[in-house]
């Protein structure tokens, strides 16, 4: 046997202090680290070591500055909790549900998820009054109260999405871009900050739902809302974006007609998403419609989305 063979997982000739550091960052594979355990367990200069390489990578990490996280990528977790399933806790060993193999990401789905592509979208403020109009029929959309779905079924409508989708059945998608507007009220963090409060308080609300469809050209569109809290938040997935003279525009559709929820545009690629304007009622449609850059009093097209909250 050569000096060169393995005692204890550590090789004779070398110095088995050669591995404390790595040891302190927790760097080591499961062998060398019980190789090197081993080592601890016969010397106590090692042991001592060990504790003050411990203590200083301790205090490197404390030293280092905190970074406040920004804005956006806030507001792009409050969307993903939003979107995802909420599973209700496991009554017990009889309600474990069996392992499903998580799907591989479509392609471009990396891409879709990126933080920056999931900025709640920028408006301009509404300078027109609402004018009545009639309701457009929505498409059908399935409602699901957030939280409430069996485990398993949620479970497994979860795990057959693909990675890019954020709304399980309902498809959360690209609505919105982060663009600068002029005359625009809010500055961007304001904005970005205010959308994620909201989009928080509508998926913490004790009657958070959300209905599914798809748009006209058959992107899913996702909303969900709350109405305890008069909120709601639609997302789509990769809508087109438009020429520089037009703009989407958001509706309240009721008995009463038609009444503007804010401006936005779409990159045309990734996962965004935009609360509403003003206050919703139950029972509203939500819609979209191509509109005039800056919006219309009235919708001038018919909806290219159309969902019915109850």
């Amino acid at each position: 046997m050569s000096e060169n063979t393995r005692q204890n997982g550590v090789e004779r000739g070398d110095n088995p202090g050669d591995l404390a550091g790595a040891y302190a960052l927790n760097a080591l594979g499961a062998d060398d680290a019980a190789a090197y355990e081993g080592h601890l367990a016969e010397s106590e200069q090692a042991r001592i070591e060990a504790a003050e390489l411990g203590d200083t990578a301790v205090a490197l990490g404390l030293a280092a500055a905190p970074v406040q996280p920004t804005p956006g990528l806030k507001a792009s977790l409050m969307a993903k909790l939003a979107a995802t399933p909420q599973l209700p806790a496991l009554a017990g060993p009889a309600a474990a549900v069996a392992p499903v193999a998580a799907p591989q990401a479509e392609p471009g789905a990396t891409e879709a998820a990126r933080p920056e592509t999931l900025k709640p979208a920028q408006t301009r403020p509404e300078t027109t009054k609402p004018e009545t109009t009639d309701a457009p029929a929505p498409a059908p959309a399935t409602v699901t109260p957030i939280g409430g779905a069996a485990a398993q079924r949620a479970r497994s409508r979860w795990f057959q999405r693909p990675v890019g989708l954020l709304l399980a059945a309902a498809a959360a998608v690209a609505l919105f871009v982060a663009g600068g507007f002029a005359g625009q009220a809010f500055n961007t963090n304001q904005f970005e900050q205010q959308q994620a409060a909201g989009l928080a308080q509508i998926n913490a609300a004790p009657d958070s739902q959300r209905a599914s469809t798809t748009t006209a050209d058959g992107h899913p569109a996702t909303l969900v809302w709350s109405s305890e809290r008069h909120l709601s938040a639609l997302l789509v997935d990769d809508l087109p974006s438009l020429p520089s003279d037009k703009d989407y525009q958001l509706w309240y559709i009721g008995g009463d007609g038609a009444v503007p929820a804010g401006t936005f545009d779409s990159s045309g690629a990734g996962t965004v998403w935009r609360v509403l304007d003003g206050s919703m009622t139950a029972g509203d449609t939500i819609g979209v419609t191509v509109e005039p850059r800056g919006g219309s009093r009235q919708p001038t097209t018919d909806p290219i989305v159309a969902i019915q909250s109850s």
